[in-house]
């Protein structure tokens, strides 16, 4: 909303000072003339030394510099700072709390396996130690030989 008053704004200070009102009064066909409108003449539109030539173009994209309030900044960081203490500090657990807190592996069969397998791979492919990730596949039941034939084949 802000955003558009201060458009509005800034249009309206590019219209000649006898403003909006009169242009939707004037009307194409219309023979009535006030004593301050200027002849119509041919001639070009002068752009240099008009308030068009010192528009910049980041104006009309944003909207001004002065769109802030300047009590906004902390207004936002008072709404952070009580957002946080609410949900870190003062909001008790729920189930879902207690679900996340576990361990991934338990909750997605098979992840541990796939994980260790592509790190087993990328560190024999790029010449670092093994040893970790060989004694966890022993023990999940995997048999490393094969990983290995299959890294010899690719």
């Amino acid at each position: 909303m802000l955003r558009l008053l201060t458009k509005t704004r800034n249009f309206r200070s590019l219209l000649p000072i006898s403003g909006v009102r009169n242009y939707a009064q004037k009307l194409p066909g219309s023979s009535i003339k006030s004593q301050d409108e200027e002849p119509i003449s041919n001639e070009p539109i002068k752009f240099f030394g008009s308030q068009a030539a010192t528009w910049r173009a980041s104006e009309s994209r944003s909207g001004g510099g002065d769109e802030a309030l300047w009590y906004q900044p902390y207004v936002i960081s008072a709404s952070l700072a009580i957002f946080l203490v609410y949900f870190c500090i003062l909001r008790e657990e729920s189930d879902i709390d207690l679900r996340l807190e576990g361990n991934l592996y338990d909750h997605v069969s098979g992840l541990e396996e796939v994980q260790l397998t592509v790190n087993y791979r990328y560190n024999k492919e790029h010449g670092l130690d093994t040893k970790e990730q060989e004694k966890r596949l022993t023990e999940l039941g995997v048999d490393v030989r094969q990983l290995d034939s299959q890294l010899v084949a690719q």
